[in-house]
């Protein structure tokens, strides 16, 4: 879920999942993806911390899923938007 005065930058659909994206407002290089499925939600599933052209760390279950590096190139799709 969005923290208080963090910028909402778009999401996209994979399924049943939403993927929201987000720039922090402590840092704006670091981008969160929060991810709402089935119903639940939203809960974090990737945080890139060093900006959006490095790595993401993975939240929980999301470490290691298949659909990783889609997230990664739609999370890039949606910041480049707003660049």
């Amino acid at each position: 879920m969005a923290k208080t005065g963090d910028k909402y930058l778009g999401e996209f659909q994979r399924g049943p999942a939403t993927f929201m994206v987000y720039q922090t407002v402590k840092d704006p290089n670091v981008i969160r993806v929060d991810c709402r499925d089935n119903g639940g939600g939203p809960n974090p599933a990737a945080t890139f911390e060093e900006g959006i052209g490095e790595s993401p760390y993975w939240h929980g279950a999301w470490n290691r899923d298949r659909w990783c590096p889609w997230i990664v190139a739609e999370t890039r799709k949606v910041v480049k938007k707003h660049h």
